[in-house]
């Protein structure tokens, strides 16, 4: 475990210490477990992003697809200039 340091205000050190008392436990412990709560949140839904990712993953392998005529068609109501835009 590393040590580090923090600044809190005054009414933010306060709800802290009071849930401290509460529950018995150290200011750091508090700390420690809404930071933990926060990432293992954020964790869970980047590993269901990657699971949706490989459940789709390759669907598309073996289907022949021209990108330029895709965008062509898409943009088939507006013209391009002499410079290409």
């Amino acid at each position: 475990m590393r040590r580090t340091q923090i600044y809190l205000d005054e009414s933010l050190y306060s709800l802290l210490k009071r849930e401290s008392r509460e529950k018995g436990k150290t200011v750091s412990e508090i700390i420690r477990e809404r930071l933990w709560k926060t990432f293992e949140s954020d964790l869970n839904r980047k590993e269901a992003l990657l699971e949706a990712a490989k459940e789709v993953f390759g669907i598309w392998k073996d289907r022949e697809f021209d990108v330029e005529s895709c965008v062509r068609t898409l943009r088939e109501d507006r013209e391009i200039d002499s410079a290409g835009y």
